[in-house]
This record gives structure tokens, C-alpha cells and sequence, in this order.
């Protein structure tokens, strides 16, 4: 028996290392990765014979909030960013499988990925805010989030094979999230830490939960920047009264697009560098190459034997880029290259001081 328990566990590391490397590659194929914010999806989450989280009233349901946001939310951005082309996951009451919501988002070659989510919690004292990135952290909390969400691919027929036998419930099944690394996991994080700060500040809901990690199926397989938002607790009265208001539901609309406009405006530009060998003078493009919330000691092994590489400390990552590039379209020439040894690499244009 044993040895034949450590057959299927080498069998099951086999099927999860030939995923990651499939899901590396799709990264690879997102040649406009970065540069200009051209285009967002916006996935209301829930849907059709998926309601999500309900009242206990039964008045009020989770996909029916995340709809009307995700909306006014899309017209904000419409209106104030005409350059920008907003996708929607749905755009009225039907269903649509966690796959398919990240597919359109790739097939579109978004440059954002917003799901629109509402919370709900068996301590109905849980209220505020929250808005996670694609991450590995299994606290309770987090978890708690993971199974709801993440229990929905239950309603898909076959979900099984479409998922490659993930079980919400089963914790041995998010062993695959922990080879998975985000290549655009800082600009995600960038993009939720300005969707909480304007939560904290303007409200209707000023209570903020944070930026948390988790591993979400909706955000398993995009090859773009992308959060999950919970724009507050259904189970919790208070943050209920406001949700269950047109005029509350505008503000929380509002404010993420107000999180959009800034994130917009910090799309194109690389801060100047903290520590940097041989940095070029002027405004040109890079192409990045990995990012890490430590810094990599020197010969670090994941380099791979690049030389002549940059780091850039900014919005709390190091950053690592490669190349000197007077245009955009020379960057993007070289970045096939630059792929075959980091599959997540994209363009970056550089203001040096």
C-alpha cells in the first residue's frame, strides 16, 4: 500500500509541474502585457441559479449587487476614460463558470481583471472591506472566503475535469496554487491597496479588512493584473443597510473607479531606481523580469544567469528588469528572447532621473 500511495503522489506532482508550465506558457502568449491600460474586464461575480451570498430575508442576493456595481462601474470608466475598452463577464442575471470568466479576460488581452464580490460570514459581526490577489495564504479567514468562492465550480457540468479534479474542500487540492507565481502579482497588489485606500477614505463602508492573498479559482488562470473585491459583509446589518441602497452601491462604484484612475495613471511609468548597475539617463523601456518581496542575493538562481540586470525597489517589491530600449516596439521585439527564460516577462517604460 504504500508504495502505491507514492505512486499517485508522483503522479499527481507529474500532472501539477505540466500545468504550471501550461499556464506559464499562456502567460507567455500575452505579448501586450503591460505598457498602456487599454483594456478591462469586469466580472460581476455570481449569477443565473447562482446567487451567492443571500439575506436572511432572501430580499437581497449577492449576484444582484455585484451586477448593479460592476455596471455603474463600467459606465464610470467609459465616460472617463474613453481610450479604454470595458469588457464585462455578464451583463445581466446568468450564470458563467469560474474558467470562462478568467478566459474572457485572456482572450481579450485585458490589461485589468476586476471580479466584483460581495462577503458573507457565519460571525455576523464581520464587516468591511476586502480585496484579494491571487496568493497562497491559507489562514482561516482567507479559507473561509476560498470554499464559498471557489465552491461554485460545483454548479458547472464536469467541473472536475475542467479543473483538473480541484475540491474547494479538500486542502490537499490548493497544493497546485503553490506552483503558481503571478507574474503580474505586485501590480495587483498595487491595484488593491488603491481600491481599500479609497474604501478607508470615502466610504459608504470605511472599515478595511485589507489586501489579502488567497488562492481563488477566478483569478487562477488570468495573465493580467487582477483583484477580487469584497465590497462588504451580507450576514453583517450594518454593512447590509448600505448595500441594499442604489445611491451606497454608486459610492462603492465610484470608488473603485476613483482606485482605477490612479492605477491608470501609474500603468506606464517605472519609478527611478533605489539601486540599479549601469542605468541608462532618460526616459526609455525595460523589460522586467521577475519581482519579489525580498531581494535576491547577488548570483540568486533566479536570474538564471542573466547579467546586467536592474533592480528597482517600488511600491514594496524589487523589481527586475533587463535591456535598454529607446522605443516600446524595440522592447517588444526583443521580448520573445527575453520569454524563453522568463515567461512572465513584459515592457516597462523607465523615467530615470
Amino acid at each position: 500500500m504504500p508504495r502505491r500511495t507514492n505512486k499517485l503522489a508522483e503522479v499527481f506532482r507529474t500532472i501539477l509541474l505540466g500545468l504550471f508550465f501550461l499556464l506559464f506558457s499562456v502567460a507567455s502568449a500575452a505579448q501586450d502585457a503591460a505598457v498602456q491600460l487599454r483594456t478591462v474586464v469586469i466580472d460581476p461575480g455570481h449569477g443565473g441559479h447562482d446567487p451567492g451570498a443571500v439575506s436572511r430575508s432572501s430580499k437581497l442576493s449577492e449576484k444582484q449587487i455585484n451586477l448593479d456595481i460592476a455596471l455603474q462601474l463600467g459606465r464610470l470608466i467609459e465616460r472617463g476614460c474613453p481610450d479604454v475598452k470595458v469588457i464585462y463577464t455578464r451583463r445581466t442575471d446568468r450564470f458563467v463558470e469560474l474558467a470562462e470568466r478568467g478566459n474572457i479576460a485572456n482572450r481579450n488581452h485585458a490589461d485589468l481583471f476586476i471580479s466584483i464580490h460581495v462577503n458573507s460570514a457565519r460571525n455576523t459581526s464581520a464587516s468591511g472591506t476586502e480585496t484579494f490577489v491571487m496568493g497562497t495564504d491559507k489562514s482561516e479567514s482567507n479559507m473561509e472566503v476560498c470554499r464559498r468562492e471557489n465552491s461554485v465550480i460545483r454548479l458547472e457540468d464536469d467541473y472536475t475535469t475542467t479543473y483538473e479534479g480541484f475540491d474547494p474542500d479538500n486542502p490537499e487540492s490548493y497544493i497546485i496554487f503553490n506552483l503558481m507565481q503571478n507574474a503580474h502579482f505586485e501590480q495587483s497588489i498595487a491595484f488593491a491597496s488603491l481600491v481599500e485606500d479609497k474604501f478607508s477614505q470615502n466610504g459608504p463602508i470605511t472599515k478595511s479588512r485589507g489586501v489579502r492573498q488567497a488562492p481563488l479559482m477566478v483569478l487562477w488562470r488570468t495573465t493580467m493584473p487582477s483583484v477580487l473585491v469584497e465590497v462588504g459583509f451580507l450576514s453583517n446589518p450594518s454593512d447590509r443597510a448600505v448595500l441594499n441602497q442604489a445611491s451606497q452601491r454608486q459610492k462603492i462604484a465610484d470608488n473603485i473607479f476613483r482606485a482605477f484612475l490612479a492605477f491608470k495613471a501609474e500603468y506606464d511609468t517605472v519609478e527611478a531606481p533605489v539601486t540599479a548597475a549601469e542605468t541608462p539617463v532618460g526616459p526609455h523601456y525595460e523589460i522586467q523580469i521577475l519581482a519579489s518581496a525580498k531581494k535576491l542575493p547577488e548570483g540568486s538562481s533566479e536570474l538564471r544567469g542573466e547579467r546586467d540586470v536592474r533592480c528597482r525597489f517600488i511600491n514594496g517589491m524589487y523589481k527586475y528588469s533587463v535591456g535598454n530600449f529607446s522605443t516600446r516596439e524595440d522592447a517588444m521585439a526583443a521580448l520573445p528572447e527575453v520569454r524563453k527564460r522568463f515567461p512572465g516577462a513584459f515592457p516597462v517604460k523607465v523615467d530615470s532621473e
